[in-house]
């Protein structure tokens, strides 16, 4: 998932609702912009997740060069900032973790081959926000020992988009293997046959933790569905098979993106009301979701809530209600 400077304005004109007059300043508080920027001198980092929401959030973040060039050889601290009232109050503070990964594709029309188109990567970390409205985030970044100071002002929703936190999971009752051929169900190669076989909706009846990925090997725009599933889904579907449940779903519809190349959203993905790929939830016994993770991923990220999930056992679990499609 990488954003160029022209379209990370765009969508931060969208998201960015009108902005108020006062931002406060002092002695150790920054001064936001009461317009949308989007750098300082040869650096601009930004915010790439989709809208952000109140409560628990992990926020995926980019820095480029003036040229648009992805920079992942810097250290990056960044210092959230409530900005709804006279001035800004501190919300938290942390260094971002930077994960870094091959950006690759399945090619259909080369023999199946996966392609690497080069080396991605973006700087991850967890802040909570109390309430809806205007934030700013400070970000301090470390780069050939030099340190750079850039304030950057973002906008957060009561909801979020998708399913958040704690929500029942869509009980979606997406193709399987039992209703579509293979090819026409996913876009890896080879494919996926055992993640294809179990709906959403029966896997929500079993009372195992569950990890949905949503992606696209061979369509992903970003290119880190396949790296995405390669190096975290396979890898835990193989620890973790006997004592969770593993499921892949296209979000879009093959036969329309080999035909057309437009991407129709499958009726799964309009049910998890999702904006973007990949996508992994990671649901516990109670059919909630207890984690989400948008674009690149940690492995370690994903297993750690996995394991929690898997430590608690059946009898810790209460059933969500049955969130429909």
């Amino acid at each position: 998932m990488r954003i160029t400077r022209h379209l990370a304005l765009l969508l931060a004109l969208v998201f960015l609702p009108a902005l108020s007059a006062a931002c406060g300043s002092g002695d150790d508080v920054p001064d936001f912009p009461e317009v949308v920027t989007l750098g300082e001198g040869d650096l601009f980092p930004g915010i790439i997740n989709g809208p952000l929401a109140v409560g628990a959030n992990r926020v995926v973040m980019q820095l480029l060069d003036a040229d648009d060039n992805l920079l992942l050889d810097a250290g990056l601290h960044v210092r959230f900032y409530n900005l709804n009232g006279d001035r800004p109050r501190l919300a938290g503070e942390s260094d971002a973790r930077l994960i870094s990964s091959e950006l690759s594709f399945i090619d259909e029309n080369n023999s199946y081959r996966r392609t690497v188109t080069g080396e991605g990567g973006a700087y991850v970390t967890h802040v909570t926000f109390s309430e809806p409205g205007d934030w700013g985030a400070e970000f301090t970044i470390l780069r050939d020992g030099d340190e750079t100071v850039v304030p950057y002002r973002f906008n957060v929703l009561e909801d979020s988009v998708e399913p958040g936190l704690g929500d029942p999971a869509p009980a979606s009752v997406q193709a399987t293997t039992a209703t579509e051929p293979i090819e026409e169900i996913d876009s890896s190669f080879p494919f996926r046959e055992a993640m294809h076989t179990t709906t959403v909706a029966d896997a929500l009846k079993t009372g195992k933790p569950i990890v949905v990925a949503f992606a696209t090997p061979a369509f992903c725009t970003s290119r880190t569905c396949g790296p995405v599933l390669d190096l975290v889904v396979d890898p835990l579907s193989w620890r973790y098979g006997d004592e969770a449940i593993f499921i892949h779903i296209e979000p879009y519809s093959l036969r329309d993106l080999r035909a057309t190349n437009i991407q129709n959203p499958v009726p799964a993905a309009l049910e998890w009301r999702l904006q973007s790929e990949p996508w992994i939830f990671v649901i516990g016994r109670d059919g909630r979701i207890a984690a989400k993770y948008e674009g690149l991923v940690a492995i370690d990220e994903v297993e750690s809530v996995l394991q929690l999930l898997l430590a608690q056992g059946p009898a810790s679990a209460t059933p969500a209600p049955t969130a429909g499609p």
